[in-house]
């Protein structure tokens, strides 16, 4: 007897091309979640970079800038170099190390100089000529650029942060003859022809994202940025023409507690 065949039936082509429609649709809105959290962290990434980029650059402005004018023998002549008309740079001095090389016993050990260079090199000679000693902050285009130079005797420039609009100081201290010593904001030029009257600075660092967020994740930017003392004195005004940058302004006041000692 010839056995009767069952009839299994298989997915018909409109059954399959459902099924297609569907994944494609689920796909579609994996790929597409993926794409928008993909945005989202490069966007994240982005303002991160600014943040750490603004924040180191005051970190090392502040760290040296406050040994400003150390001057231990008094003889260095350490101290700040204001520019007379720019107001985004500037130079200062310390006096630190040398000690290992100045024919004097430091340390008061027994041991001069070579055999004792290690401890000796700790102390300043009465100079700002060595390594380190004498440091200038400038704003070249969008770089924030340190100059000094280095152990070899080369002079060297360092980027210490990139995607810098503004960079402003602005100096404190006693009025030339003033006998209540009591402590003013100095023009530039005053400064610079009196550095020694110096005691504290104020310092202002504008960064921005190295490119505009995406779409879904911009922000214009319609803000005036002033600098720290809000005399007035406008460093970016983005009223004028705005866009979707995002911008960190991070201002700090730095007191000199080498300056005015001598």
């Amino acid at each position: 007897m010839t056995p009767k065949l069952t009839r299994n039936k298989g997915f018909t082509l409109i059954e399959l091309m459902i099924a297609i429609a569907i994944l494609g649709v689920i796909v579609a809105g994996v790929i597409g979640a993926f794409y928008d959290q993909l945005r989202s962290h490069n966007t994240q990434q982005q303002l991160l970079e600014m943040q750490q980029n603004a924040r180191a650059a005051m970190y090392y402005i502040t760290r040296e800038l406050r040994m400003a004018g150390y001057d231990p023998t008094g003889d260095a002549n350490a101290g700040i170099t204001p520019d007379a008309v720019a107001r985004d740079t500037i130079t200062f001095s310390m006096d630190t190390t040398g000690g290992e090389a100045d024919g004097r016993d430091n340390d008061d050990d027994g041991v001069t100089d070579g055999a004792d260079a290690a401890d000796e090199a700790a102390y300043g000679d009465g100079a700002t000529d060595d390594a380190e000693e004498s440091i200038t902050y400038a704003l070249n285009g969008s770089r924030i650029m340190r100059t000094a130079v280095d152990t070899t005797g080369a002079m060297v420039n360092q980027t210490l942060a990139a995607n810098i609009e503004a960079l402003d100081f602005i100096y404190h201290g006693v009025e030339p003859g003033d006998p209540t010593n009591t402590t003013f904001r100095l023009i530039p030029a005053v400064a610079a022809a009196n550095p020694n009257n110096i005691r504290f600075v104020n310092v202002t660092i504008i960064a921005r994202t190295a490119v505009v967020p995406v779409v879904g994740y911009t922000v214009q930017d319609n803000t005036i940025y002033y600098n720290m003392t809000m005399d007035g004195n406008i460093l970016i005004n983005k009223q004028l023409a705005p866009d979707n940058f995002r911008r960190i302004m991070l201002q700090k006041r730095i007191n000199l507690r080498n300056m005015g000692l001598n």
